[in-house]
């Protein structure tokens, strides 16, 4: 008996370990006199000795050229503990006899050893420091974070598994005549499956990545230069709202509406747009006027809509013949935006020359930087070069946002990453859209839909690649969401096109996928965004506990309030509610 019931609570202790890890627990309170409960998301503790005065320094990854900053002061033949960071990758120094806040990268004076620890949240670890050199060892293994996130995502796909199953019984015990979202569906003839479930698929995303997107990092938004999945959501709105103007613009020229009247349901639709993100600006910002924060996500896409809409409503001919012969049958949706990419150079162009010439007279010209300790400091009142210059001597440093990544990681003023001088490449991204609008005007097989995408696709990667000198830091135009490069533009544009292929050759080629669950999102995308950030601190899409200090919880809470927005969504669909400005 005995022995079977020591078998029995071994067994319950390993189940019950297997889930506290599954579920990012660390097992345990107190770890040699250390409290782990103490541990916020993301976070260890190092325990260090030395046989003589040190001081220990890092630089995070996320830092780019800063300066070593100080972590933690030792006395000789004392243990010391202090809790460090796991997010990013750091490399460490440590420094005999040196006490000051930072130390530059080439002083290595008095340079005892240089480490790459790699740190887990809620691990131990041991850093032991001597004359002959440091080394450091794991003490408590940490958990793994990413253990939440796969059984999320196989929940996810259990469940949606078992609802299209349900669905199709369904269909076969109740046949129907009636489309599920009404006649409006077929309002434009051109109308695709894939340009919903694109634009729902962006909005799903947008309202997990507000919602936190469960803390980890690389799915929010890349510091400065660089690309991570979070960056993906805002350019794929923009460039959406392109391929879908020649589709709109089309059918109020076949409905005989005049193109002055288009070309003022532009304008009214920008203005509204534009006022409305302002007011939601105040949500998480100031409303004193003298602290408004003026430009924003909205704001963005209505300056880069009213120009590209507008501009092609009015160079658009309302009859379009290509050109005869093989050739200008090929590339008849390319001639028909002809317009469109002039000016998209132009607009390059003077945003090129702006970012490289114009510049605060203590900045040098070209600076592309966060500012701060950004290359150590090379310019430390210069954020975002040309872009921060104009924002703050135009808009004002009070009326920008205050709070970015890259100002809490760098320092330095404030920059806006929905700013003035990035409206300019936001309006060529459209301008890019437009372009995979006219293929679907102009092209009418699937295959030449699709391969002349791909191709575009290749070609925009290829370019943003380039410029980007296909490294993170290095190129002559970094890819920067910040400063809406023109790199990040290309590249960007090239994952639209990517995305948009799959989703057209699914739903609307092959017909083998409805687009759910993102569809009825994408029918109300306007609506999804206004209503996530009106009730962002509204329960029940928002509720928190005691401790939210792990990965699990709060990847819980950020799906649950995005799955309440997808309900309401398909709830709105089925009611036939389709809300625009």
């Amino acid at each position: 008996m005995n022995e079977s019931s020591s078998v029995t609570n071994d067994t319950w202790h390993w189940y019950k370990e297997v889930v506290m890890s599954w579920l990012e627990h660390p097992g345990m309170e107190e770890y040699e006199g250390l409290n782990l409960t103490a541990l916020k998301m993301d976070q260890a503790y190092m325990v260090g000795t030395s046989d003589k005065d040190v001081g220990v320094y890092s630089v995070s990854d996320d830092c780019f050229r800063c300066p070593f900053e100080l972590q933690k002061k030792l006395s000789a033949g004392t243990e010391e503990s202090w809790v460090v960071s796991t997010t990013r990758r750091s490399t460490w120094r440590v420094y005999t006899d040196l006490t000051d806040s930072y130390v530059t990268a080439g002083n290595t004076t008095g340079l005892l050893c240089q480490l790459r620890p790699e740190v887990g949240e809620f691990g131990v670890y041991r850093l032991n420091a001597t004359s002959d050199g440091c080394d450091i060892r794991t003490d408590r293994e940490p958990v793994d974070i990413y253990l939440p996130l796969l059984l999320l995502l196989g929940t996810l796909l259990t469940v949606w598994v078992l609802y299209g199953i349900m669905k199709l019984i369904m269909s076969k015990v109740r046949r129907t005549g009636k489309l599920r979202y009404g006649d409006k569906e077929l309002a434009i003839q051109q109308r695709l499956r894939a340009l919903d479930t694109f634009r729902g698929m962006a909005i799903v995303f947008m309202i997990f990545v507000n919602d936190g997107a469960g803390g980890y990092w690389w799915m929010e938004h890349a510091t400065w230069n660089g690309m991570v999945a979070g960056d993906l959501v805002f350019p794929a709105f923009l460039w959406i709202m392109g391929v879908c103007i020649p589709l709109s613009v089309k059918s109020a020229f076949a409905k005989g509406i005049p193109r002055w009247k288009i070309v003022m349901h532009i304008v009214r639709r920008s203005i509204m747009m534009f006022f409305l993100g302002m007011s939601l600006n105040t949500i998480y910002g100031s409303n004193v006027l003298q602290e408004l924060r003026i430009f924003g996500v909205l704001q963005r896409l209505a300056v880069a809509y009213l120009v590209a809409a507008g501009f092609y409503a009015l160079t658009a001919p309302k009859f379009y013949t290509p050109p005869r012969g093989a050739c200008g049958q090929a590339l008849k949706d390319v001639l028909s935006c002809l317009w469109c990419w002039v000016l998209a150079i132009v607009l390059v162009t003077v945003h090129s020359v702006i970012t490289f010439i114009i510049h605060h007279p203590d900045c040098p010209p070209g600076y592309l930087g966060p500012g701060g300790k950004h290359d150590e400091w090379v310019a430390p009142e210069c954020s975002g070069g040309a872009a921060g210059f104009i924002d703050r001597l135009i808009l004002g440093e009070s009326h920008l946002y205050q709070r970015s990544d890259a100002r809490n990681v760098y320092g330095g003023p404030p920059t806006d990453p929905e700013g003035l001088l990035g409206c300019v490449t936001s309006a060529v991204q459209a301008l890019i859209g437009i372009q995979a609008g006219a293929t679907v005007l102009l092209q009418r097989s699937h295959k030449a839909r699709v391969s002349r995408w791909l191709a575009w696709a290749l070609v925009f990667a290829l370019a943003g690649a380039l410029l980007a000198g296909f490294s993170r830091e290095h190129g002559v135009i970094p890819i920067n969401k910040n400063l809406w490069s023109t790199s990040f533009v290309l590249v960007t544009s090239a994952c639209c096109l990517l995305l948009l292929s799959f989703c057209y050759t699914l739903t609307d080629a092959w017909r083998i996928w409805n687009g759910g669950p993102f569809r009825s999102p994408g029918l109300n995308a306007i609506a999804l965004y206004v209503g996530h950030s009106l009730c962002a601190h509204l329960f029940p899409f928002h509720w928190k506990i005691p401790n939210m200090e792990t990965h699990t919880i709060k990847l819980l809470e950020a799906v649950w309030g995005t799955a309440l927005w997808v309900i309401i969504a398909h709830v709105m669909a089925k009611k036939k509610v389709f809300i625009t400005l």
